[in-house]
């Protein structure tokens, strides 16, 4: 849905929900758009909004003024110059936290002017006029101070120079933060570029070409106007009482209660808001405890219900359960999940951000403002990069943001390229870097009859002598300052992805690895004995072809294995591991085939699942194993039950910028031999 606030002329202020709110402000500062209107659309809104803002100037007083409101307004704010930013204009530019510079567009600096003066243009009249010059000629010269960290003296003698600047000389001055080359070019709003002393030719020949011509001195006509964009259908209706979006406020603060009261007050007082019936609202509002959101999420939905149906979604908090989970998406930690949600859809394509899409667009230097804005910090640094250190150094909430999005992109890539024998394998608990012992059952683990006299026969639990030990792997890297300015997300849509498919395969190097020690029999076990060994009847006696005869062969080994007293433990083979030599082999062998006669018949035909290892050194030996932990044979273990790599953050020292360190404490082995079959290499 949107809300827009037009004057009779070009100029448009749009409140968009469900996404990033947007203000356009084109035409003649004072006239065309003025301090009162932007107050209007900034009094609905909260949270991150773009400016578009193609203006050649007009009166000074209004661009002060409206520098002053946007400043003040608590979200984020980017102003995108289009076209031109001149005079009055440039002052309002000031107040972005982020501004930017479109392609072909220009910014014009100057010393404040009034042509007249009122009445008769006495002397004293003069002087008045002169003196209020002087006045917000110094104003304006600490705005642009401010804004470009240069001094007072350098900032005066560009006003009085009327300084023309292109995209890259603003930025290049500290006026500007980026000047993206791309993109659509606009052209200058209408004025008559004629009344500046160094105007381009081309601005001089379209004002003379149009006719354009300034007059200041017409009154001005504000009227408001209201269109309704939708998407799902819902037909809106005035609810009958004071409070008809209810959210209860916190009121037990006498502070906190003053300011919602306030916050209200202010609310019901705006145009738009007395367009709906707000300040007969008001009352009922206060007493009935509702929040300054849901007095503004009604303001919106009556001012576009006043336009017929509307077709509205339901905010995030809504859709995703604000208080389900316990926690504000509004500041905090529920904040940055949403900006992480959001940012993470630069890096991965395939993600579709949910309660994060306000943020899917945002660069990482309005996320960096952004935090600097949550732990009261200003943002009207002398440049972009000024900022983006702020946040790395001075706040915990934008190096946390870069590195739940690091993770998310380690942790996505990593559960992607997992191990084909980790399938195959027990995971157990690890509470620090110890050997880990298997546990055995001796006298065979059946409970056994009780005679008369109620004696029981004991069997024992036994700790097993084969061990592993979790051990550490583990990369250091850094992201520069440089990378994080230019908005530069390679690091994390090309590093962090390859990290975590490097640690998935670490893991698979490891598995791989462990059955082909000591040439290819596997590791030796506490009897002295290798994993795959005649004595074990585990082994084929010799390389067999992959059939269903060798593996019927296979099975009845495993279905023959004995526990430590000898009983029948009945092993199911449940997968059939190969190199990728033998794929196409081992999916015909597994393939069902409708048999006419039954010795035709395949019975392994969707019993067995096919595993596929490419790090086999060997081209021709098969496995045949059961089900993880029946009997245990592979197991692996996290330090404590944490799977997968792990990412850490410090604030750069070798590094300008931040430092991460990818950390995994992983570690597997064979407890027993009973839950494998090989057939050797040929």
């Amino acid at each position: 849905m949107s809300i827009s606030v037009a004057s009779q002329s070009r100029t448009q202020v749009t409140a968009r929900s469900g996404g990033r709110a947007e203000i356009t402000l084109s035409g003649v500062v004072g006239i065309d758009f003025d301090a009162e209107t932007v107050s209007d659309a900034l009094a609905l809104l909260s949270g991150p909004v773009r400016i578009r803002l193609n203006s050649g100037g007009g009166i000074a007083f209004d661009g002060t003024a409206i520098h002053s409101v946007l400043s003040e307004y608590r979200g984020h704010k980017t102003i995108i110059v289009q076209g031109i930013a001149a005079s009055a204009a440039s002052v309002i530019m000031m107040a972005g936290d982020r501004i930017e510079m479109c392609a072909g567009s220009v910014l014009m600096i100057h010393d404040p002017s009034q042509d007249t003066t009122s009445y008769r243009g006495t002397s004293g009249e003069h002087r008045r006029v002169a003196d209020s010059l002087d006045k917000i000629s110094d104003a304006v010269a600490q705005i642009y101070a401010q804004r470009s960290g240069k001094p007072m003296s350098e900032i005066r003698q560009i006003m009085a120079a009327e300084s023309w600047f292109t995209p890259e000389e603003a930025v290049a001055a500290g006026f500007a933060d980026a000047a993206p080359a791309d993109g659509e070019q606009f052209a200058p709003a209408e004025f008559d570029y004629r009344a500046y002393a160094h105007s381009p030719s081309n601005l001089i020949q379209m004002s003379a070409q149009n006719h354009w011509i300034n007059d200041f001195s017409k009154a001005k006509t504000m009227t408001n106007q209201s269109t309704v964009q939708t998407e799902t259908t819902q037909t809106t209706t005035t609810p009958p009482s004071l409070s008809p979006v209810m959210g209860a406020a916190d009121r037990s603060d006498p502070r906190k209660e003053l300011k919602r009261v306030t916050a209200l007050t202010n609310l019901a007082m705006q145009p738009l808001a007395q367009r709906v019936g707000a300040q007969t609202r008001l009352e009922g509002w206060i007493s009935e405890g509702v929040t300054l959101e849901a007095a503004q999420a009604f303001v919106v939905s009556e001012l576009a219900a006043q336009e017929g149906p509307v077709t509205r979604r339901a905010p995030d908090e809504a859709h995703y359960g604000r208080n389900s989970v316990g926690q504000s998406w509004d500041s905090g930690e529920g904040l940055n999940n949403k900006i992480v949600d959001g940012i993470y859809s630069r890096v991965n394509r395939n993600h579709k951000p949910t309660m994060g899409r306000e943020f899917a667009g945002a660069s990482l230097a309005e996320v960096a403002d952004i935090c600097l804005q949550q732990n009261g910090k200003s943002a009207l640094m002398a440049s972009v990069a000024s900022r983006v250190e702020m946040a790395l150094h001075g706040t915990s909430d934008f190096p946390n943001i870069l590195r739940d999005v690091g993770n998310m992109a380690l942790s996505t890539a990593y559960e992607a390229a997992q191990s084909a024998i980790k399938q195959t394998s027990r995971e157990i608990a690890a509470s620090n870097f110890r050997a880990l012992h298997s546990v055995k059952v001796s006298a065979g683990p059946d409970l056994e009859e009780v005679n008369e006299q109620g004696e029981f026969k004991a069997g024992t639990i036994e700790e097993g002598d084969e061990t592993f030990a979790v051990k550490t792997y583990g990369k250091i890297f850094g992201i520069t300052r440089q990378a994080i300015i230019n908005d530069d997300l390679d690091v994390f849509s090309n590093m962090f992805p390859l990290l975590g498919q490097g640690a998935a395969n670490t893991e698979a190097k490891l598995f791989a690895s462990l059955l082909e020690e000591n040439a290819g029999l596997g590791p030796k076990l506490s009897d002295g004995k290798t994993l795959f060994h005649a004595d074990h009847r585990n082994l084929a006696q010799a390389s067999a072809t992959l059939s269903v005869a060798s593996l019927g062969t296979a099975r009845v080994a495993m279905r023959r294995q004995t526990g430590l007293a000898g009983e029948a433990i009945n092993v199911v083979p449940t997968f059939l591991v190969v190199p990728p030599e033998l794929e196409t082999l081992a999916e015909q062998v597994l393939t069902e085939i409708a048999a006419s006669e039954v010795a035709n018949a395949n019975p392994f035909a969707g019993k067995l699942k096919l595993l596929v290892e490419p790090r086999f050194a060997s081209s021709t030996a098969w496995y045949l194993c059961a089900a993880p932990g029946t009997p245990d044979s592979l197991q692996h273990a996290y330090l404590d039950g944490v799977a997968g790599p792990q990412l850490f953050t410090r604030e750069g020292f070798e590094v300008d910028g931040i430092e991460y360190k990818v950390r995994m404490d992983f570690g597997a082995g064979f407890t027993d031999h009973r839950g494998w079959y090989m057939s050797p290499s040929a």
